[in-house]
């Protein structure tokens, strides 16, 4: 069965070979009780070794069931440690963490044996031992008597052919050194006992066969054998620790340091916190971008006029590359002037794509109309703005161009909010008044209806207030060279004689907008659709607009018109002597509808063969909040990196701890390859500690995240334009973070892992 044929071991030292076996002949059969005998560094313990496959011979060969070892190499030895060797030790090695029941069925789990299976074989050679009573106990809860009882126990788990004992009763008292041998007695009636002593009365009393050793050799044996079968070619058994039995191994024994392991995962997840806050507060501050974005441009037209300014970055770089002789012009960085051509072809083609199923269309000529009011016998103008209406631009108090659309404010009650009346614009020659999200308004406008500025005003009293818009026959007068605008005595009596060229707007409608966002600083008097077409069509056909149709020049004096020169174009446009508009705003219905209006400009453009017809349709709002994106995005980039120099500490740290738990775990090593575990087995163990000290410093980590999510919104919210936290913690980055601290402590681990599964098994059962 065993053979061990002219074996030889030496060690090489400083370069000096130290021999410990120096030709050991000896077989054994298939069932005996063998002791080997010798004084300290007679080679016993080495014979034992190499016999169990922990050490390895250095000549000769090792001869197992007629098949020689001497091509195996490192998976073969584990496959036999496992499948045909059972050890017991002097000092029992047995993993401490473990109880009983799991240090027996250890060799089972590398056998591929089911954890049924496993359960019921343990449980068979506890009984076989006497210890059916002691499964859940530690071994630091048995007697020395029961740990090697434990010891045998494993040794017997996978049926072995050969059971090695070095001293097994070494460390026991008598009585039960007594037990133990009478139990190995019972054993080798059917399996083969090696039992390695310097107790030669035990040996003489319980052993049937005694070889003794001297200086490495065999100098008596009492009952030799020879085997004269062939070698033959051996059937290989294998032997693999399953992942989960690794990660089970190492559960076990991060429980048994609780405190410690609390503490390295609380200094892993420093790094995942720093990471995962600043996601957090990217995320929750991206969301408030989003809301603000969302609102903001829900009612934000895009912007299409003759001539626009485009603010770019596109300057810097090139789509080709070029030669050191070769040069290539590129557009210029910065804001890029343009131009639009808004005739009718462009206006029919909106109209025929049916725009109010997804947007309102509102069309501004450029036309600048006075309004007047007159309050208690005093003539009030409305103040104006220093150029043609910017829709955009705060601070205009009364818009003649209805800047809010008829189905702006019948259809988009997402946006705005009733507050008093109702909507007629489309219907009569009526106003709406558009308050400021906090239910005030520009300080011009209310003196203009005749309402006090110093005291709050019930909102009732503004409804039916009226004013008067002048048509160009009502506002000028030709002074028999220009025309200029005639004197209040003349624009009052117009007004108290309700001139045709006067058309009276009433406000019939209060509204505010829905959220802060929407018409920022745009609180004032928005006149009606019916209104606006009334006072052009008067305008279209007024002596002014005539008079500079068949003009070269300005007829219009602008100092008392109060307005800066314009060109001939723009001065037509200004008295309502030209219906295309200048600037067309489509005012989506909704966020969604955004890109509906963009896929339209998109067809029109495309239909275009001439270049300078296709538009170019400015979205000013949206290129801002791309703006703050990207900022947002660069500052949590730049908080990612410092936060990842703590990750890398983290791992360092993690390495070290592991290497640690290496040097306490060494004996565990030793063991865990006594019963055939692999290098790759060994270094899984401990690649599976690093993956659990990494989920836990992960879970940890998203926990305390968890938890300061809370007041990190608490305190943020009120700071926010929104009052919406900053701090969002989504799924995914629960996942992600918990995926990051597994991976890092994971490589982290690999060097300690890899310097694990080189350990010597022999030295490593050594260690104390």
């Amino acid at each position: 069965m065993l053979q061990i044929k002219d074996i030889q071991r030496y060690y090489d030292i400083g370069g000096v070979k130290y021999w410990a076996l120096k030709g050991v002949n000896v077989s054994f059969r298939t069932s005996e009780f063998v002791a080997i005998l010798g004084a300290s560094g007679s080679g016993k313990t080495t014979l034992l070794n190499i016999i169990g496959g922990l050490d390895r011979y250095s000549n000769g060969d090792l001869i197992i069931d007629n098949v020689s070892t001497k091509q195996y190499k490192d998976k073969d030895w584990d496959a036999y440690r496992n499948h045909r060797i059972g050890f017991v030790f002097q000092s029992y090695n047995l993993i401490s963490h473990l109880d009983v029941l799991s240090n027996v069925e250890l060799a089972l789990t590398l056998s591929g044996v089911s954890a049924k299976e496993r359960k019921q074989k343990a449980l068979e050679v506890l009984t076989t031992v006497g210890l059916k009573d002691h499964v859940n106990k530690k071994p630091n809860q048995l007697s020395g008597g029961q740990q090697q009882r434990v010891a045998i126990a494993r040794a017997l788990i996978n049926d072995p052919n050969i059971i090695l004992a070095d001293e097994p009763t070494g460390a026991l008292d008598t009585e039960t050194s007594v037990e133990i041998m009478e139990l190995l007695t019972r054993i080798s009636k059917n399996k083969l006992i090696i039992m390695v002593t310097h107790n030669p009365e035990l040996a003489n009393k319980y052993a049937k066969r005694i070889i003794s050793l001297s200086d490495g050799l065999v100098v008596s044996d009492t009952q030799p054998y020879e085997i004269k079968e062939a070698v033959v070619e051996d059937k290989k058994d294998k032997t693999a620790m399953s992942f989960p039995t690794a990660l089970k191994l190492s559960l076990k024994n991060i429980l048994t340091k609780k405190r410690r392991t609390l503490i390295t995962a609380f200094a892993g997840c420093i790094g995942i916190l720093g990471i995962g806050l600043v996601l957090a507060i990217q995320s929750g501050f991206g969301n408030v971008l989003t809301d603000m974005q969302q609102n903001m441009m829900a009612s934000a037209p895009f912007d299409i006029s003759e001539n626009f300014t485009q603010f770019g970055f596109n300057g810097n770089g090139s789509d080709v590359n070029l030669n050191d002789n070769e040069i290539k012009g590129s557009a210029p960085a910065g804001p890029i002037m343009g131009s639009n051509i808004i005739d009718q072809t462009f206006l029919d083609f909106l109209s025929s794509r049916n725009t109010l199923n997804y947007a309102s269309v509102h069309q501004m000529t450029g036309l600048n109309i006075r309004a007047f009011n007159i309050i208690n016998g005093v003539l009030l103008d409305t103040p104006r703005t220093p150029q043609p209406f910017n829709p955009m631009a705060p601070g205009n108090p009364l818009v003649l161009e209805s800047f809010i659309p008829d189905q702006m404010i019948s259809d988009h009650s997402a946006q705005w909010m009733t507050i008093v009346g109702s909507y007629t614009g489309s219907a009569a020659f009526g106003a709406t008044l558009v308050l400021n999200h906090d239910n005030t308004i520009n300080q011009h406008v209310l003196p203009f209806l005749g309402l006090p500025t110093d005291q709050i005003i019930n909102i009732n009293d503004v409804l039916g207030k009226t004013f008067k818009i002048l048509s160009n026959n009502a506002l000028f007068e030709f002074n028999g060279s220009t025309y200029q605008v005639r004197p209040e005595a003349d624009i009052i009596n117009l007004i108290n004689n309700n001139s045709s060229d006067v058309i009276t707007v009433t406000i019939t409608n209060i509204i505010r907008p829905a959220n802060e966002f929407v018409g920022l600083g745009q609180g004032g008097i928005f006149v009606g659709g019916v209104a606006n077409q009334a006072i052009m069509n008067l305008n279209n056909n007024s002596d002014v607009v005539n008079a500079q149709r068949s003009s070269a020049s300005s007829v219009v004096d602008f100092d008392s018109f109060l307005l800066p020169s314009f060109t001939d174009t723009q001065l037509l446009r200004a008295l309502g002597g030209n219906n295309l508009p200048q600037t067309v705003l489509i005012f989506p219905n909704d966020f969604a509808a955004r890109d509906q209006v963009v896929e339209i400009i998109n067809e029109y453009n495309v239909a275009q063969t001439d270049p300078a017809r296709v538009i170019t349709m400015i979205d000013g709002t949206s290129e801002v909040f791309e703006m703050l994106n990207l900022l947002v995005d660069t500052i949590s980039l730049v908080l990612i990196l410092f936060a990842a120099v703590s990750l890398v500490v983290s791992s360092i740290m993690i390495g070290i701890i592991t290497y640690t738990s290496v040097l306490e775990r060494t004996k565990e090593i030793g063991v865990l390859r006594s019963i055939g575990a692999r290098k790759k087995d060994i270094s899984r163990v401990f690649n599976a500690e690093t993956i659990l000290i990494g989920l836990f410093a992960g879970i940890l980590g998203v926990l305390i995240i968890l938890g300061l999510s809370p007041l990190i919104n608490h305190i943020s919210a009120p700071l926010t334009p929104t009052g919406a936290g900053v701090s969002n913690v989504t799924i995914f980055h629960i996942i992600l973070l918990v995926s990051i601290s597994i991976l890092l402590t994971l490589v982290a681990g690999l060097i300690p892992a890899r310097i694990a599964a080189k350990k010597d098994p022999v030295k490593a059962l050594r260690t104390e």
